[in-house]
């Protein structure tokens, strides 16, 4: 690996962007100064009942957190805090001002991390796109690859950065509501718009549990975001095309992908991407929102397909 070349506060010139939607530690450690890092982490919390929730990553940011980065606070400014489900989407002036509160400029290369299997950092990169702002990378295996490459890491709030001039653009059509989707159910499905579920076996088949929130909605395929990574955490691109040509899913369709509250759909429209595959749909509401409403059909057992 190579010594990294500097930190944040006298960031040089961007690099050039890498045509990879993923970056590796060398690469990181070579531009260090040079790109905007964020961490994407979330606090993992112990609730009654053996379930786990999740809350603000800036305890766990201030324990430790690559040189330079600063916290993109998914129950912060990247985050509707009004809304009632958790990481919904912000509006796009928030998300605008939020990235400029953490120094992102119209010109900067930003790279997100997180240290939970990638799907957190996916995020932040699909709030970004969503505006139209594809200048964000991921790093592969997040914290764990870093560390595990010999990087450094450091302790304590991030140091202040003068506001970036990042501008968001118009708001692109790729998120569905849970109206849509209970237009595609009602209607039996539509081929060419398949339902995609990124969550594990034992969640999307909900057997065995009581919870309404596990199942999926009708029709739906299941795409596990976890069985896409390698041993490592890192995101194996080689997995997600064997996974996708295993499903079969219509040459042309534009998959609508969802989980449990829009965080491995999210990992899945990366995935997507970095593969070229660049037409999806997000339903970032997800089961969360879907079982809202208890009269809409939640299905259980194997996958459809």
């Amino acid at each position: 690996m190579e010594e990294p070349r500097g930190i944040g506060q006298g960031m040089t010139q961007a690099p050039d962007l890498p045509v990879s939607l993923l970056v590796d530690p060398d690469w990181l450690a070579g531009n260090l100064d040079r790109v905007v890092l964020l961490d994407a982490s979330v606090a993992r919390i112990d609730r009654p009942g053996g379930v786990t929730g999740f809350g603000s990553g800036a305890d766990v940011f201030a324990g430790k957190h690559l040189p330079g980065a600063r916290l993109a606070d998914l129950f912060g400014g990247f985050s509707d805090a009004d809304a009632p489900l958790s990481f919904t989407r912000p509006s796009v002036d928030v998300l605008e001002r939020s990235a400029r509160e953490l120094g992102v400029n119209r010109d900067s290369v930003v790279v997100v991390y997180d240290r939970l299997g990638g799907a957190y950092a996916a995020r932040i990169w699909l709030l970004f796109r969503s505006v139209g702002f594809d200048r964000v990378r991921v790093l592969n295996g997040g914290l764990q690859a870093w560390t595990a490459a010999g990087g450094a890491v450091e302790s304590g709030p991030s140091a202040p950065v003068a506001l970036g001039d990042f501008r968001a653009g118009p708001l692109r059509e790729e998120f569905v509501s849970t109206e849509e989707v209970a237009r595609l159910v009602a209607g039996g499905g539509d081929a060419m718009r398949p339902l995609v579920c990124g969550l594990r076996p034992p969640q999307f088949t909900g057997e065995g549990s009581d919870d309404p929130r596990l199942g999926h909605i009708p029709g739906s395929v299941n795409l596990p975001f976890s069985e896409l990574l390698d041993e490592e955490g890192r995101l194996d691109l080689n997995r997600v095309e064997t996974r996708l040509k295993a499903l079969a899913l219509p040459e042309g369709s534009v998959p609508v992908l969802y989980c449990g509250g829009g965080i491995n759909a999210s990992g899945l429209a990366l995935a997507l991407v970095a593969t070229g595959h660049s037409e999806f749909r997000v339903y970032e509401a997800s089961m969360s929102g879907w079982t809202l409403d208890p009269s809409r059909p939640v299905a259980r057992g194997k996958a459809t397909a």
